[in-house]
């Protein structure tokens, strides 16, 4: 059985909202493989409010404490994006063999790099929680674009009204990946309006942002975060002979040859539907994910479990969110510089939206 430390507990109070380290061990007492033994907060009162919850063997204010006394297999790292790096290093050097980072997974590309380097130099698996890979909204939407029924990818779309390019947009980028089955992106442009005057989970936010990219095949991705596309949808996928929406509902509206259909899937676009039957025909490839369609963390965890076990690299490696990672980077990066930016950037070892805003704010 693997034992498990949850860095950063949060309040508890709304699982999801400042309180993932709920969310992570909620999942993992889902698995008969785990069990967690450690947590750890820097907040004594959220720390005391976890083990009532979770009655763990040990209980630190610091996590390196966490690490020495409770010697877990797995760490998950809940805390905001800037304390990952170090968390995530020192989890890898501990002699942890897998570690569950949170998203956004980092503030620098520089930063991201050392993380996955570390884990990889320790031989330990790393998964950032990217986990609407594992939805079936998204799937039953991917299925159909690679179908051919709807012709050839020309542009994905969306919104994001009153969030970011990072905290929410990571996902939004990552699901753009994910259809275009993670082809490398060739290039990005960014802008952004960042005052100052706007902060979250430990960091400036911009007020408004876009970022536009081009894959290797030519298919564009445009994410504006800060405010909503006109129509219902959340994400439009346009092809050559027709489009697919997506609706935070989870349905999916597709215009093909024959005219305009919906589908319900199993999810919406943030959680699954355990209530719906599923599927009447699973094919090999999507079998795998039907865990990930009842709960997508636990799709997540599965993956990192059987890598452990000696499975295949799972699509939420640490390595594949690297590239999701650096796309919201290179827009702010783009951002900052005023031009566009070809792939892979070369390095990056301070925040954008931090020079962006001071810049921004003096003028």
């Amino acid at each position: 059985m693997f034992r498990i430390g949850v860095i950063g507990v949060g309040t508890g109070e709304v699982v999801g909202d400042h309180s993932m380290g709920y969310a992570h061990a909620y999942t993992y007492g889902e698995d008969d493989r785990c069990r967690v033994v450690g947590a750890a907060d820097i907040s004594r009162p959220n720390l005391e409010r976890f083990v009532s919850v979770f009655p763990v063997e040990t209980a630190c204010e610091d996590y390196r404490e966490l690490l020495e006394q409770a010697r877990p297999d797995i760490v998950s790292v809940c805390t905001y994006v800037g304390l990952h790096p170090e968390m995530v290093r020192d989890s890898a050097a501990a002699g942890v063999k897998g570690v569950w980072c949170e998203k956004p997974f980092a503030l620098t590309l520089d930063d991201a790099r050392s993380m996955v380097e570390a884990c990889e130099a320790n031989g330990v698996r790393l998964v950032v929680n990217h986990q609407r890979r594992y939805l079936d909204a998204f799937r039953q939407a991917k299925e159909i674009l690679r179908s051919g029924s709807v012709g050839r990818p020309v542009m994905f779309l969306a919104g994001l009204p009153d969030w970011d390019l990072m905290e929410w947009g990571t996902h939004w980028l990552d699901m753009f990946r994910f259809f275009a089955d993670d082809e490398q992106v060739a290039w990005v442009m960014g802008q952004a309006r960042c005052t100052g005057e706007k902060r979250m989970f430990g960091h400036v936010m911009e007020d408004h942002s876009l970022a536009y990219f081009c894959f290797a095949d030519g298919t564009r991705g445009l994410l504006d975060g800060g405010v909503d596309l006109n129509g219902e949808y959340s994400i439009r996928l346009v092809a050559t002979e027709g489009m697919i929406d997506l609706y935070n509902d989870g349905s999916l509206r597709v215009l093909d040859g024959s005219g305009w259909r919906e589908l319900r899937p199993l999810s919406s676009l943030h959680a699954a539907r355990p209530e719906r039957p599923p599927r009447a025909e699973v094919t090999p490839d999507s079998a795998q994910f039907l865990m990930g369609e009842i709960a997508p963390m636990q799709g997540v965890l599965g993956g990192l479990l059987d890598w452990i076990e000696g499975g295949p690299e799972p699509e939420v490696s640490g390595r594949n969110a690297l590239l999701s990672t650096e796309l919201y980077l290179a827009a702010y990066e783009s951002a900052l510089r005023g031009g566009r930016l070809d792939l892979p950037l070369a390095g990056q070892a301070r925040f954008p939206l931090d020079e962006i805003a001071a810049r921004q704010a003096s003028a």
